[in-house]
């Protein structure tokens, strides 16, 4: 049975772990709080600069002083950055896990931010974001991240605001890294064949030293407020994004929401997939999920087509969600997806970065460090009867934020149904 750990170094610094048995590799990785939640307001980008600018060299290794290094120990690795963290990790054999560590603490506790480096990191981050508005997907999902957060550091973009991309300056990439990139503020986490003893007297000769007790301020709970979003632009699509309020991470109900979304939209044979897709070819892709937040998470639903498909389409997604709170999922709805999910959980259990990320997302978001075994038993706990009250206490069709894409006017969109 796998096997966690937990401890506290004296500089405040969270490790974490869990092995695993029949692997010979293993995932190391790091959250630090300071996702782009915490950027100023016109500075939205200041985290994705930073985490981008991690691997461009340090004080004592230049970008391709630590990509030669990382490559000859066999490591596939890379940065992240998403509302509240910005993460670094890699996979390797477990017998290189210590020299690993060695360059990563060097990366997260030292970087540079070399000039010449950084003027090419904001040419590739401003492609970066003229290629998300080339995705009309990705910027429905960004004006409903704007929106159903109006004025909550979560409605943040976290790959930036091209205009805070072209103006942020060295300094100020230094003073975030400073303020936040803190002990106190990171966790430490490694999954797969390792010695726990031997990686926290690893982590204690890497990272012991690294000082800062200043930790990211709290992020207040959101309050979105119910209503209908269009952006209108001529265009041959239309594109329709609908969120609403959900549980929690660490909720009672969390694992009956994901059994209730994947019922509703998460795969080919989900209601939405059959009900809009195959019985009626309105769009050409549809789903939703459930996705999961530190104080409160939502229900997603997404939906692309064409404007003349565009009104029907709203209105049966409308008509499937509030079917789903009425009705409830079925006995047969329910087992189906509930060993579909347990299979998701057992297939990811085989994998140390899905472990790893686990590991950290639990600990950063609950606190509290969760086997595998307690999730699949959880799982296994869920009742039809359960998803049906979480249903009736957070209904997917009530408090809907809309957005919409495309040509279509609200009235045109929305006819009768009106507001959600």
């Amino acid at each position: 049975m796998p096997e966690q750990y937990k401890d506290t170094l004296p500089n405040g610094l969270t490790i974490l772990g869990e092995r695993l048995e029949g692997v010979r590799s293993a995932a190391l990785g790091f959250v630090v709080g300071a996702g782009a939640a915490h950027d100023p307001e016109s500075r939205v980008g200041l985290a994705h600069f930073t985490e981008a600018m991690l691997l461009e060299g340090t004080r004592t290794r230049s970008s391709r002083e630590i990509s030669d290094a990382l490559d000859s120990l066999g490591v596939r690795y890379g940065t992240s950055a998403d509302s509240e963290t910005v993460g670094f990790s890699g996979q390797m054999v477990g017998t290189n896990l210590g020299p690993a560590l060695e360059v990563f603490a060097d990366v997260l506790r030292n970087p540079a931010f070399p000039d010449q480096e950084l003027e090419q990191t904001r040419s590739s981050i401003l492609q970066e974001l003229r290629h998300e508005e080339d995705e009309p997907m990705v910027q429905v999902r960004n004006v409903l991240r704007k929106v159903y957060y109006r004025g909550h550091p979560y409605s943040k973009r976290p790959s930036g605001e091209p205009q805070a991309i072209q103006e942020l300056t060295r300094g100020e990439l230094q003073e975030h890294h400073g303020r936040y990139f803190t002990p106190a503020n990171t966790i430490c986490a490694v999954s797969g064949h390792f010695d726990w003893d031997e990686f926290r007297a690893m982590a204690e000769r890497s990272l012991g030293t690294w000082q800062g007790t200043e930790k990211a301020p709290e992020i207040p709970p959101p309050s979105p407020e119910p209503q209908i979003h269009i952006e209108n632009r001529e265009s041959q699509q239309e594109h329709i994004a609908e969120a609403a309020p959900s549980v929690p991470y660490g909720h009672s109900d969390y694992y009956a929401a994901i059994i209730a979304a994947e019922v509703l939209g998460g795969g080919m044979s989900s209601r939405l997939f059959e009900e809009v897709r195959e019985k009626r070819g309105l769009v050409y892709q549809v789903g939703a999920s459930y996705t999961p937040g530190r104080h409160q998470g939502s229900w997603r639903a997404y939906a692309g087509t064409t404007p003349e498909k565009a009104p029907q389409t709203y209105a049966v997604l409308l008509h499937e969600m509030r079917k789903l709170d009425a009705d409830g999922v079925t006995e047969e709805e329910f087992e189906r997806f509930q060993r579909s999910t347990r299979s998701s959980v057992i297939m990811s259990g085989e994998s140390t970065g899905s472990r790893l990320r686990a590991l950290l997302t639990s600990w950063w978001y609950e606190g509290r460090l969760k086997p595998l075994s307690y999730v699949r038993e959880r799982i296994d706990s869920v009742t039809v009867d359960q998803v049906n009250n979480l249903l009736k206490h957070w209904p997917v069709s009530e408090r809907l934020v809309v957005c919409a894409l495309g040509p279509n006017t609200r009235e045109e969109l929305t006819g009768a149904e009106g507001n959600p």
